[in-house]
C-alpha cells in the first residue's frame, strides 16, 4: 500500500499562477482545507497543478499539467456524450457534466452508484460527498465536516447512454454533476472562456503519491512510447549486441542485459493487462527505470496507437535474438521464461480480442462507444493482421520481416511447448484468426456508386456484415485515404493471391487516381488567438498539385451527409468531407472547427503516390 502525503492548499495565501488562458488564483476555498503546518512556507514551485476545460457544445474536455498544451478526451470514454446547460445557453452556472476521467486526470476518484444514488469523490485529503436528485453534500477534510448547498435546477443525476453496458453487462449510466459546484468544492479556481464557450477548472495540489508518475526519458531506447511506435524493429535490436566500430564487446554486455530488463518490464503486472492486452501511453516511461513498476497507471487494453501489437512484436524480437544469440543470453534464463510467459499471454489476448466477424475492436473487453467499433484507425487492425499473419505464413510476398521475427513462436506453436499449451493456443487457432480476418477485410472495402473504393476507419461490431460507422464526432462514417493504405500493405504482403484479393488490391489504386483535386495548397497561420497558436486553412493558388481528403463521402450526392456538394472542392464524383467536433459535414476544411483543423490531418498530397509505391512493389513481386 502506498503512503500517501497529502497537504491542501486552500487559505495558504499563495501567489497567483498565470497559465495560458486560465488564471489560477490560490487559495480556491476558505480554511476548510488547511492542512499544511502553521507558519510552512510554500512555493508555486513544490505544486503539482492540473487543467481541466469542460466545452459547451462538444462532447468532450481538455486537460493540461503546469501550463502545458491543451489535449482534447472524450468526457466519457468512447461515448462521445456532451454537457448539458440547465439554466441555458451560454450559462455556466448551468452546466451539468460527466466528471469520472476529467477527475481522475487530477487523482481524484469518483464512486457513482446509481442504484443507490449516492456519489462520493476522494481528493487531495478531501471527501465530497453528494446524493442524486440532493441540493445537500458534505464536505470533509478528514478534521472538520461542513455542509454545502446547490440549486435544485443542478443536482446530480444519473442518465441512461443509449446501447450501451457497463463491465457487467448492465445499462451503463452516466452521472452527470455541477461542473462549478463540484470544482469549487475541491478547491479549483473556476472561470468561464466566453471565447471557447467552455468552464476552466485549475486544481492545485502537493507531491502525493497519486500524482506521481513514472520517469520519463525520450533517449532511453525502451519506453513505453517506443513499444507502442514498434521503433525497436529486428535490425536495430541486433546491432546493439554486435560488436562494431561503434559497439564495443562492453557495449553488448550491457545492452543485452537493458534489452531483457525491458522485456521483463513489459510482461510486469503492473503493465500487461491480467487480460493479456498492454493499454495505450503514448508517453515516454521509461522500462528500465525502477519507479515504473511502483507509480505505472492502469489502462484499459486497446490496440489503438500501437498498443499490444507494438508490445508483442518488441518481445517476439527479443525472444528470437536470444535464440540466434544463446551465447550472449547465457544467465538469463529466467527472464527468457518470463518474457516468453508474457509473450503467449498476449498472443492469447490477439485471439481472444477477435470479434466474430473477424475483426479487432479498438479496446476489448473494455468497449463502450466508439471503443467497441472495429478500427482501421491509426493501424490497429492492420498491425494485428500481421500477427496473425507473421504466425500463419513463413513469408510474406513483399516483406517477410515480420514473418521471420515469429519463426520461433510458429515452431514453438506447432510443438506444443509449455508455454503454449499453457495458454490453450494451437497453430490453428493462427490460421483461423487470419483467415476470418482477411474474409472481414474484404468484405468491408466500400463501396459507392458501383465502384469499390478504400475502407473506412471503423465499421459497426454487431452487425452481421461490414457497414462504416463514425468514430469521434469529427470522425464521420466515410472512406478513409489513410487507413485504406495500411490496408493495401498487409493485402499486397500476401502470398498467393487470390483474385478476390488481387481485385480489392487494383481497385483501390485505381479509386485513389480517380479523387482529389488542384488549384488548392494548405496553409498555416500563425493566430495566437487559437486553441493551438495557429489556424489551418486550404486556400486556393493555383498550383496544380493534387491534394485529397482524408474523408470520402459514401455516396455521390452529398445526401448521406446532408450535404450541398456544388460547392466541392473536387470535379471528381467523389468528394471530400470535413468535420469539426459538431459532427456537421462541410466540403472544406475552413468552414468551423478551429481546433480540429489546426491539430487533425484532414488532407494530404500523397495518397495516390503512397498507393502507387505499395502497388508496383506488389507488381513486381507477382512477376517475379
Amino acid at each position: 500500500m502506498k503512503t500517501k502525503h497529502w497537504k491542501a492548499l486552500a487559505a495558504l495565501g499563495l501567489c497567483a499562477v498565470m497559465t495560458s488562458s486560465v488564471y489560477v488564483a490560490l487559495p480556491a476555498i476558505e480554511p476548510m482545507q488547511t492542512m499544511a503546518a502553521e507558519g510552512e512556507e510554500v512555493k508555486v514551485s513544490d505544486l503539482v497543478i492540473k487543467f481541466l476545460a469542460v466545452p459547451e457544445y462538444e462532447p468532450n474536455r481538455y486537460t493540461k499539467s503546469n501550463g502545458g498544451k491543451w489535449a482534447p478526451e472524450e468526457l466519457e470514454k468512447g461515448l462521445l456524450i456532451k454537457a448539458e446547460m440547465k439554466l441555458g445557453e451560454g450559462n455556466p452556472e448551468g452546466m451539468m457534466a460527466p466528471l469520472k476521467y476529467s477527475f481522475m486526470d487530477i487523482t481524484a476518484d469518483i464512486d457513482a452508484n446509481q442504484a443507490t444514488g449516492d456519489i462520493t469523490i476522494t481528493y487531495n485529503g478531501l471527501t465530497l460527498k453528494m446524493k442524486a436528485g440532493s441540493t445537500t453534500a458534505t464536505l470533509n477534510n478528514g478534521k472538520t465536516e461542513k455542509t454545502l448547498t446547490m440549486q435544485s435546477e443542478l443536482t446530480p443525476y444519473f442518465k441512461a447512454v443509449e446501447n450501451e453496458q457497463d463491465d457487467k453487462g448492465n445499462q451503463y449510466y452516466a452521472c452527470y454533476l455541477p461542473v462549478k459546484f463540484t470544482a469549487e468544492a475541491l478547491g479549483a479556481n473556476v472561470m468561464w472562456n466566453d471565447a471557447m464557450h467552455r468552464m476552466e477548472m485549475a486544481f492545485a495540489f502537493y507531491y502525493s503519491d497519486a500524482a506521481v508518475e513514472p520517469v520519463t526519458n525520450s533517449k532511453s531506447n525502451y519506453t513505453t512510447k517506443k513499444m507502442e511506435s514498434d521503433s525497436n524493429n529486428y535490425n536495430t535490436l541486433k546491432d546493439r549486441i554486435t560488436v562494431s566500430d561503434k559497439v564495443t564487446a562492453e557495449d553488448v554486455t550491457k545492452n543485452v542485459k537493458e534489452m531483457v530488463s525491458a522485456a521483463v518490464m513489459v510482461c510486469d503486472p503492473t503493465y500487461q493487462n491480467e487480460d493479456g492486452g498492454w493499454g495505450k501511453t503514448n508517453k515516454d516511461w521509461d522500462l528500465l527505470n525502477e519507479t515504473f513498476p511502483q507509480f505505472c497507471p492502469h489502462a484499459y487494453s486497446t490496440i489503438d496507437n500501437g498498443a499490444t501489437h507494438g508490445h508483442i512484436k518488441f518481445l517476439t524480437r527479443v525472444i528470437r535474438l536470444s535464440k540466434e544469440y544463446p551465447d550472449l543470453f547465457a544467465g538469463y534464463q529466467a527472464e527468457l521464461d518470463t518474457i516468453e510467459k508474457g509473450f503467449w499471454k498476449g498472443m492469447k489476448y490477439v485471439l481472444d480480442a477477435q470479434t466474430e466477424s473477424g475483426g479487432w475492436t479498438q479496446y476489448w473487453p473494455y468497449g463502450v462507444g466508439y471503443f467497441g467499433n472495429i478500427t482501421f484507425n491509426d493501424n490497429a487492425m492492420p498491425d494485428m493482421m500481421e500477427v496473425v499473419y507473421a504466425m500463419s505464413y513463413d513469408k510474406g510476398l513483399t516483406r517477410s520481416t515480420f514473418c521471420d521475427d515469429f519463426a520461433w513462436a510458429r515452431t514453438d506453436a506447432k510443438n506444443q511447448t509449455d508455454n503454449v499449451k499453457a495458454v490453450g493456443l494451437t497453430q490453428e487457432n493462427f490460421q483461423t484468426s487470419w483467415d476470418k480476418s482477411l474474409r472481414f477485410t474484404l468484405d468491408a472495402q466500400v463501396v459507392v456508386d458501383g465502384v469499390k473504393t478504400g475502407w473506412a476507419q471503423q465499421y459497426d461490431e454487431d452487425l452481421d456484415k461490414p457497414v462504416p460507422t463514425g468514430g469521434r464526432a469529427f470522425e464521420l462514417p466515410s472512406v478513409c485515404t489513410a487507413e485504406s493504405a495500411t490496408v493495401l500493405r498487409v493485402l499486397c504482403n500476401i502470398e498467393n493471391p487470390t483474385d478476390e484479393i488481387k481485385t480489392a488490391i487494383e481497385s483501390y489504386y485505381n479509386w485513389t487516381k480517380e479523387i482529389g483535386f488542384t488549384g488548392y495548397k494548405l496553409y498555416n497561420i500563425t493566430d495566437r488567438t487559437r486553441e493551438l497558436g495557429k489556424d489551418r486553412l486550404v486556400l486556393q493558388d493555383g498550383t496544380q498539385t493534387k491534394m485529397y481528403g482524408r474523408f470520402y463521402g459514401l455516396d455521390i450526392t452529398g445526401e448521406y451527409y446532408g450535404l450541398d456538394i456544388s460547392k466541392k472542392l473536387t470535379s471528381s464524383k467523389f468528394y471530400e468531407i470535413f468535420s469539426g467536433r459538431d459532427g456537421i459535414a462541410n466540403y472544406t476544411q475552413n468552414l468551423g472547427m478551429h481546433e480540429r483543423r489546426s491539430g487533425y490531418s484532414y488532407t494530404n498530397t500523397n495518397t495516390e503516390s503512397n498507393a502507387k509505391k505499395l502497388y508496383d512493389a506488389w507488381a513486381a513481386a507477382l512477376n517475379q
